[in-house]
């Protein structure tokens, strides 16, 4: 019997109340497995569930056990207050009796549709009421300090709810009058809700009914230009309407404006000449087609809202040629202007010129000056000033001046280090323009719409490809001059010219082709496709380049410079560009699928051969392009062969698992075991069986040895050969998607096929035919006919004898280095 009733709260840390006793409710594991039972009381929840909902894939070994612990001491303690039977168990897992206890999440969804319930009746206050007593139950983040997978997931449900229910709240305030106190409120929660639009929707409201509707269409703006790039949408019909009525001055019957004062003209002061009236209309086309760079826009803002005497902030906006640097700096003139600061942009210029201008500025300003702000572009071009404007130049000006250097390069260590500009360097890497800003930018130059999506899958976000392809496609709609051949072999040109210039040597440009057609480039790999180069001198002069990126196996070019390096190739050397595809796949075939025994390595090689083969086929579908695979490879142990056996039945039932049992006491040497890094836990396996004749058990025990082995029958093994079946994929994604371990699993796979010595024929046991059949066909992988078979698989194989590796290798050659694949530039969309 309950003497006294007891009370869970989740809506803050969680605790248990009952009567005038809190209990203690242990460690906060123990509270996440008490947590999780009381999400779903009433239901009984599995010992493997509750395994997962705390630990996930870092499960340990000894989870289970644990969870059991974790249940005797919550049930000890329910015990002592009259709560012996509130945990039931029933076959491998635990119930929890809902009616013995209350809850706040309960009492919250309670009082939050009482609220609703009033509004819809046109109780305004009533509902407000109701909605702040429901907040009022929240004493912090909903299950705080509970860890978990199933903790996490409940947490942001209930703070889901309780962000509906603080819109629902402010919307009642808007109703009753309460607009200044809601614009006080809101920014704060668009802080921690960025991209929650019903809440824009309520601060544009409350800033147009407090009569400030300038800065209610600055926020629309803002949130136009937020969404489009970090989800590449418009903002939606309630939004747009309010921003409509707002453009429309339309008044509401309760709205009560307050004037607004009339903001005070500045007349900006710049280090450039005036704008002619023709160079004005110039600057405001300009302006209507800047997109993107919301956040550069944001940071260089908070700089000018500082206050006098905060210090001098240098702010380095840092990208590669052609990212935009230039525009955004113009960007930051204007908007320097607009609040009243003084402007010095400085770009085209010597260096000798840069240096004469800023004594200039310095000398013109005093002690009592405000701080001017200093553009200065293409700082690249004048590194020997470096030392005199960090050590000497940038001391001179007012403590509230802002210096913005554009250059392809960072600070260099020199600034980093000095700790004199400790906390007074920003440096901000420009990034590529999103699909929908890219296709802003295209638009807005008027281009023949069924060029745009061609033209923004190849600039791959570079502003200046894509803004130099738009005039070109513009000028083909316009004219019909050029043709597409030559508009293409123009903008290719114009942007290896004006991104890469000139390179120091034959050597050298072989050098950035590799790098754009393999998918990771290694001093090795230049050793073998760039003969006569110095390898060693060639990898460091590719990883100092700006366009050059360096993931963990070896550099990389992306976006429009890799395909314009391509395609640049491709018409102008068409047999240099197949010598070197066949060096890179080669070398990628025969020595680094070869050496991939590491899961990570394999995962590498297999996309570095998808990444090959990208212009034609289907291997790309079946390879995953990220992720790494976080699991280790060890062996097979008779202490593992339990859980093997358990994963294989959890996945696949009993056939599966009784196949693995005889094989593990067979062949143990050919099972392959992924487990996690961190934890340990069993992830997958597979099996690679060597068999020259099976033993009538063993077709006997397993009717797809039988089933294969009529097919191997067909032929005559040579003395010595053998056959290689992969029988056992064991991963519970293998069956629906790639990822990096079925990665791992096809490089086994294929090092087999490659390189396994006496091997006649493969064979790949798969239970989701629908998915993997394309890729078979494409491998030249036939279905074994398993007719009368009763088991739920596929089975395909490959003969080598009739078709060695190295002809199958060549296989599809002409559709690796021909096949047209998008970007197709200026192809027209549709065609």
């Amino acid at each position: 019997m309950v003497s006294t009733p007891c009370r869970f709260t989740i809506l803050g840390p969680p605790g248990l109340r009952c009567g005038d006793a809190e209990l203690e409710l242990g460690a906060p594991q123990q509270q996440a497995v008490l947590m999780l039972l009381l999400s779903r009381s009433g239901s009984f929840v599995r010992i493997g569930e509750l395994i997962d909902g705390l630990w996930g894939d870092r499960a340990p070994a000894t989870g289970e056990a644990v969870i059991r612990t974790y249940i005797s001491r919550i049930r000890r303690v329910l015990s002592e207050h009259g709560l012996g039977s509130a945990i039931r168990s029933q076959s491998g897992g635990y119930m929890l009796d809902p009616s013995l206890f209350a809850l706040d999440a309960d009492e919250f969804t309670r009082l939050v549709e009482t609220a609703r319930q009033e509004r819809a009746n046109g109780d305004v206050p009533g509902a407000a009421k109701h909605l702040r007593e429901a907040l009022d139950l929240w004493t912090g983040t909903a299950l705080a300090g509970v860890p978990g997978e199933a903790a996490e997931r409940e947490r942001s449900r209930l703070e889901r709810l309780k962000l509906i229910a603080t819109q629902e709240l402010l919307q009642l305030r808007l109703e009753m009058g309460e607009h200044a106190e809601v614009v006080a409120e809101v920014p704060l929660l668009i802080q921690l809700n960025r991209l929650e639009e019903p809440l824009y929707e309520i601060y544009l409201l409350a800033l147009y009914r407090s009569g400030r509707r300038a800065e209610a269409l600055e926020v629309y703006r803002m949130v136009y230009d937020l969404l489009g790039k970090e989800l590449g949408v418009s903002p939606g019909p309630r939004l747009r309407a309010i921003h409509e009525k707002i453009l429309r001055a339309d008044t509401d019957a309760e709205d009560e404006f307050v004037p607004a004062p009339r903001p005070r003209a500045v007349a900006p002061v710049t280090g450039e000449p005036a704008a002619r009236p023709a160079g004005a209309a110039l600057d405001r086309a300009v302006g209507s087609r800047f997109v993107g760079r919301d956040a550069e826009r944001a940071a260089f803002a908070a700089m000018l809202g500082r206050r006098r005497g905060d210090g001098l902030v240098v702010f380095f906006v840092c990208g590669h040629a052609g990212v935009g640097k230039s525009t955004l700096l113009r960007r930051y003139a204007d908007d320097a202007a607009a609040a009243g600061r003084t402007v010095w942009h400085l770009h085209d210029v010597s260096t000798a010129e840069l240096r004469e201008r800023l004594d200039q500025l310095a000398e013109g300003l005093t002690t009592a000056s405000d701080g001017p702000v200093v553009l200065v572009d293409s700082f690249e071009r004048h590194g020997e000033l470096e030392p005199w404007l960090r050590d000497e130049y940038l001391r001179t000006l007012p403590a509230d001046s802002i210096v913005v250097v554009a250059s392809r390069l960072g600070p260099s260590v020199c600034w980093i280090t000095d700790p004199g500009w400790s906390g007074s360097i920003v440096a901000r890497q420009l990034e590529a323009l999103s699909a929908a800003e890219s296709a802003a930018l295209v638009e807005a130059r008027g281009v023949d719409p069924g060029f745009v999506p061609s033209i923004v899958d190849f600039a791959a976000g570079n502003p200046f490809v894509l803004s130099l392809a738009a005039e070109v496609g513009r000028s083909m709609s316009a004219t019909g001059q050029p043709s597409r051949r030559e508009a293409v072999r123009f903008v290719v040109d114009t942007v290896l010219d004006t991104l890469i210039g000139a390179v120091p040597s034959p050597q050298h440009r072989w050098a950035l082709h590799v790098c754009a057609h393999a998918r990771y480039t290694t001093e090795d790999l230049l050793r073998v496709a760039v003969p006569g180069g110095d390898a060693a001198e060639l990898f460091d002069w590719l990883r100092v380049q700006p366009y050059v990126e360096t993931p963990g196996h070896g550099l990389d070019i992306n976006g429009v410079l890799r395909e314009a390096l391509e395609a640049h190739l491709r018409w102008r050397d068409p047999v240099g560009y197949e010598r070197m595809h066949r060096r890179i796949r080669d070398y990628t075939m025969n020595t680094l699928l070869r050496d991939s025994t590491d899961p990570r390595a394999s995962a590498a090689v297999l996309r570095t051969i998808s990444h090959l083969r990208r212009r034609g086929g289907v291997t790309n579908r079946y390879v995953s392009a990220t992720g790494e695979p976080d699991v280790r490879a060890t062996g097979v142990t008779p202490a593992d062969h339990d859980e093997l056996v358990a994963l294989a039945h959890e996945t696949y039932g009993e056939f599966t698992a009784s196949s693995v049992r005889f094989w593990l006491n067979r062949q143990p040497g050919g099972f392959h075991v992924l487990r996690c890094v961190h934890s340990g836990r069993l992830r997958a396996f597979m099996s690679w069986l060597t068999v020259r004749e099976p033993a009538p058990e063993e077709l006997d025990a397993d009717p797809v040895i039988a089933d294969v082995w009529h097919d191997v029958a067909r032929r005559n093994l040579p003395p010595g050969a053998h056959f290689g079946i992969a029988r056992h994929l064991i991963c519970p994604a293998f069956e629906s998607k790639p990822n990096p371990i079925t990665d791992v699993f096809l490089a086994r796979m294929m090092r087999g096929w490659v390189h396994e010595a006496g091997l006649a024929a493969s064979y790949l046991v798969i239970a989701n035919r629908q998915l993997w059949a394309p890729l078979m066909d494409y491998l030249d992988h036939y279905e074994v006919n398993c007719a009368g078979s009763s088991y739920p698989y596929a089975i395909f194989g490959h003969d080598w004898i009739a078709d060695p590796p190295s002809s199958w290798q060549d296989r599809h050659l002409e559709d690796e280095l021909w096949a047209p694949r998008r970007p197709d530039l200026f192809r027209r969309e549709g065609r």
